[in-house]
């Protein structure tokens, strides 16, 4: 014989998953529709992109100070990367809407140097909207004979580790005489780099939306304030909850000296 009770609880679990499907269904919606939103008001606003980029190019060292003053992204920067970067004019990030797939394209424009011709220095990751695979493209880079960041002759002290790769080991040769990879920020443009994450995902959401106040120093204060302002927030909702508790407690002694 069936369990009645044990019937409805299947009734009652079949019926709240019905309505989470429908939630979600609607969730997924709304992700749609702000997806279409963002894109629509990125449109909007690429006439004023186009026009901050004329004003940063005319600024000495505009984007070198603002990548450098990002406090995550400096580490993947070196000394050697500076004169390079002394010559970028432009950093643009746009967005890739095809069809099947969709990313984001990352350019770096540059006046006439001595590491390269190159005018444009791209990389674009770009997602198959089905399956989510990976497709990874960018400029394979010519450097000028001697001028490759990438790949350097260099002699390093041992004692000092590289921005990327920490403290090097005890024993290790004062001089390596042999080409050896440079912790370069252009190692990021190689084809053999195939993460997005971490540098993308910096120059996207914090040097493209904020260009002036990295470069004046301000945007990691930004990201602190509002750390600052949850933390806060989050101190000032326990500070009631324990208000709250004193103020019960308060009023259970009350009822108790009453009934005395």
């Amino acid at each position: 014989m069936a369990d009645p009770d044990a019937e409805k609880l299947e009734a009652d679990f079949t019926a709240l998953q019905d309505v989470e499907d429908k939630i979600r269904e609607i969730n997924d919606e709304l992700e749609d529709e702000m997806v279409k939103l963002d894109k629509e008001y990125t449109r909007k606003k690429q006439p004023l992109f186009d026009e901050r980029s004329k004003i940063c190019a005319e600024i000495p060292n505009f984007w070198l100070n603002a990548l450098l003053n990002h406090p995550d992204l400096q580490q993947y920067i070196t000394t050697d990367d500076y004169a390079l970067l002394r010559h970028l004019t432009s950093v643009e990030v746009k967005d890739v809407d095809e069809p099947e797939t969709t990313g984001t394209r990352y350019v770096f424009t540059f006046k006439k140097n001595p590491f390269f011709d190159h005018t444009e220095v791209f990389k674009e990751f770009k997602y198959d909207k089905e399956t989510g695979q990976l497709d990874v493209k960018g400029t394979a880079i010519v450097w000028k004979d001697g001028q490759d960041l990438t790949r350097k002759k260099t002699g390093k002290d041992p004692a000092v580790g590289s921005k990327r790769g920490g403290a090097a080991e005890e024993g290790a040769e004062d001089e390596e005489e042999d080409e050896d990879e440079n912790p370069s920020f252009f190692v990021w443009f190689d084809e053999d780099e195939l993460s997005e994450t971490p540098v993308g995902e910096w120059i996207r959401e914090d040097i493209w939306k904020n260009p002036f106040s990295y470069y004046c120093g301000e945007g990691a204060n930004e990201d602190e304030d509002d750390d600052d302002d949850e933390g806060a927030s989050d101190d000032e909702e326990a500070e009631e909850f324990e208000n709250e508790d004193d103020e019960g407690e308060e009023e259970e002694e009350g009822e108790e000296g009453g009934d005395d």
